[in-house]
């Protein structure tokens, strides 16, 4: 059974959901299939993030006094140095928090159930709704912890903190649900079947306008940078 899981950061996030991820905007990925020999069991895969700082490099450069006077004019040398915008407290705390658990959320999504061709109905029933329960704790940690925070303070940022806990909270309902309905599943195919409406459900939502899309921003992802947590996360 193949699980086909979209994230819509980032993730992001595109995200939440590129992910990287949250570029949790509208990056995809399928997830492990059941291979033969193994026994019931979760497979996990998460991300472990490189830290990484911003760098600028530039010095002005020196010349020496032109011998006439009506030709310094023509001769200027000019050295911009671009620098990150300012990152204050509560965007840091805001990012570090949502890039973390980004990166916990992915392990979550992959980790998907195995099971072997000697499994029972039950076994493999059981295997799917402990996986969608798992997830589902895993949403709502997410949920809040960041419902917990100020919204970042960059332009747009009570919209995304707005928007990034909407996706969050609809994305746990789907699982959630898919727990309750894959728990009265009376076989293997009936699990099959809710498992793929699930996948349908979750790649609808991944459609939907959360304002996510706003980690692949230039002011964003300069942000960003300066937050060791979110360095698999940047697009560039």
């Amino acid at each position: 059974m193949k699980l086909r899981i979209t994230i819509k950061q980032g993730l992001a996030v595109a995200a939440l959901l590129s992910t990287a991820a949250f570029t949790v905007a509208c990056s995809s990925a399928t997830a492990g299939t059941p291979s033969a020999g193994g026994t019931v069991a979760a497979t996990s895969a998460s991300t472990a993030p490189t830290t990484t700082g911003p760098t600028s490099t530039g010095s002005p450069s020196s010349h020496s006094r032109p011998s006439d006077p009506s030709t310094a004019a023509d001769d200027p040398t000019v050295t911009v140095v671009v620098e990150p915008a300012g990152l204050d407290a509560t965007t840091e705390l805001w990012l570090e928090n949502s890039c973390t658990d980004i990166g916990t959320l992915i392990g979550s999504l992959f980790a998907v159930p195995t099971v072997d061709g000697t499994a029972t109905d039950a076994q493999y029933r059981d295997a799917y709704v402990t996986y969608y329960a798992d997830l589902t704790d895993t949403l709502l940690g997410m949920t809040d912890r960041m419902g917990a925070l100020d919204a970042p303070t960059f332009t747009g940022g009570q919209d995304l903190h707005d928007g990034y806990l909407a996706y969050l909270n609809d994305l746990s309902s789907i699982t959630l649900g898919a727990a309750v309905i894959i728990q009265q599943a009376p076989d293997r195919a009936s699990v099959d079947a809710a498992v793929e409406q699930v996948n349908a459900e979750i790649e609808q939502l991944g459609q939907g306008d959360y304002g996510l899309s706003d980690f692949q921003g230039d002011e964003l992802q300069a942000l960003m940078a300066q937050v060791p947590a979110c360095a698999g996360l940047l697009t560039t």
